[in-house]
């Protein structure tokens, strides 16, 4: 650790100021990944979805140790995992999105990650305490038993798109020989580092107006999964907010019209990766 040493000849108000210079760089400073996972900006919880357990062409089952929704032909050789945001497995546009890669031919899996327990805003639980319970890295270790027991019951190839909370678990899936391929979509707390050991081809969709994924870092995610010879597609959507592929506004015509042309993207990504390999 560098150390710094006051020299005695500095003069009391050139000492202060350098005092409040240091400690403003400090404050600054990023507080490592467990303290980023504590935090979540304002805009993730934006426009909450309406819960409805009875939302969905699909029903409810046990995967992998988890209650699921699931969509689609229970033998198909093909499936999609869709990881959520903080909201959960019964936020209706999350089904809506997995009955529509049951119409395309694949086994659609919504794992409820947070075991009846989704974030509701203005409860007692803060989302700081909320996310020491449900953590990603727990998401992750789920996710696979999820997999395994997909490939277990003859499910020969998997995909996976991660929504905010979700994208983080995408990520960490994408590593892993799990997975054909992934979709991460206004992901939360993806560094480069995370890119750097990316393994499957990787599609990131993204909102203009989301401070989490600037442009200059999706950018960086871009050179790099191209410097690692991995296939990716980064999409910047114009004046959407993060969330916006989940939990956007049916009345608002614009905000349906770039939520389903997200969802063309994931789908069309997938498909290309995991039903034609």
């Amino acid at each position: 650790m560098a150390h710094v040493h006051m020299l005695s000849f500095i003069s009391r108000p050139l000492f202060k100021l350098a005092f409040l210079l240091t400690l403003t760089i400090f404050l600054s400073l990023p507080l490592g990944n467990w303290s980023a996972e504590e935090k979540l900006g304002s805009h993730c919880l934006e426009n909450p979805p309406t819960l409805n357990e009875s939302s969905g062409g699909g029903s409810v089952k046990k995967i992998g140790g988890l209650k699921a929704y699931v969509s689609g032909h229970a033998h198909s050789k093909l499936a999609i995992l869709l990881v959520s945001d903080v909201f959960g497995y019964e936020a209706p546009h999350l089904r809506h999105i997995a009955d529509k890669f049951a119409q395309s031919g694949f086994y659609a899996v919504v794992p409820d990650f947070f075991y009846g327990d989704p974030y509701v805003q203005n409860s007692s639980t803060t989302i700081p305490e909320w996310l020491k319970i449900h953590g990603t890295d727990k998401g992750f270790e789920d996710a696979k038993k999820v997999v395994a027991a997909l490939r277990k019951k003859g499910v020969h190839a998997v995909g996976a798109a991660g929504f905010c909370w979700g994208g983080n678990v995408g990520v960490k899936l994408a590593k892993t020989d799990f997975i054909k391929a992934a979709v991460l979509l206004h992901p939360s707390w993806v560094t480069v580092e995370f890119i750097e050991v990316v393994k499957v081809p990787l599609a990131i969709l993204a909102a203009e107006l989301d401070n989490g994924t600037p442009p200059q870092l999706l950018k960086q995610f871009g050179e790099v999964l191209s410097q690692h010879k991995v296939d990716n597609f980064i999409k910047i959507f114009p004046k959407v907010k993060h969330g916006w592929t989940v939990r956007y506004n049916d009345s608002d015509p614009t905000a349906v019209k770039a939520a389903e042309e997200s969802h063309q993207d994931m789908l069309h990504w997938l498909t290309k990766y995991v039903k034609e390999t």
